[in-house]
């Protein structure tokens, strides 16, 4: 198994290579993240790193996959009917999650979400939620595959594209009891 570990801030540069890679080697494929050099941007690795919200997984000491998790996300989340009422700090929010190219297919992204499952129940959290831009399709389909549901599509700005659709997943940790 792949372990993930924290970034540090010596590795923002290199985190910054692997994205402008995955920029290049998904243009053509089904993976359209859509990204630019607006997004994911060294402000954005930097700051997530010191808020010690940024992952990477290395393999053969490089980079083979990297993503932020934490529980901030845009206003327009609000307006989702989510399969779960959960409060800020009992949802983790994955961003930026990419696996590099050459290893697609072959379980990473699998092995990473459930060290990220395992984390998050041990940290008392009651879903995992992303938001995938319209077009990726691939990424829809491995996170449907990962046991996502779709709960809702938002229009959201972001920075990488301004205004855009934005497809809204959630994966169930526990259950909400009922009275």
């Amino acid at each position: 198994m792949t372990p993930l570990k924290k970034a540090e801030i010596e590795e923002s540069e290199e985190i910054l290579e692997f994205y402008q890679n995955v920029i290049t080697s998904t243009k053509c494929t089904e993976f359209k993240t859509r990204w630019s050099e607006r997004y994911p941007n060294l402000e954005y690795i930097e700051t997530s790193i010191k808020n010690q919200e940024f992952y990477i997984c290395r393999e053969d000491n490089r980079i083979i996959a990297c993503f932020a998790l934490n529980n901030s996300f845009k206003p327009e989340y609000e307006n989702i009917n989510w399969m779960i009422n959960a409060k800020p700090d009992e949802v983790i929010i994955i961003h930026a999650f990419a696996v590099t190219s050459n290893l697609a297919g072959k379980g990473i992204g699998k092995e990473i979400f459930n060290q990220i499952k395992e984390n998050s129940l041990k940290n008392n959290k009651k879903t995992i939620r992303i938001d995938i831009i319209d077009g990726n399709i691939g990424a829809k389909k491995v996170f449907e595959k990962l046991g996502f549901k779709y709960v809702g599509t938002a229009e959201i700005t972001h920075q990488a594209v301004g205004l855009e659709k934005f497809h809204l997943y959630e994966y169930l940790l526990k259950k909400e009891k009922h009275l």
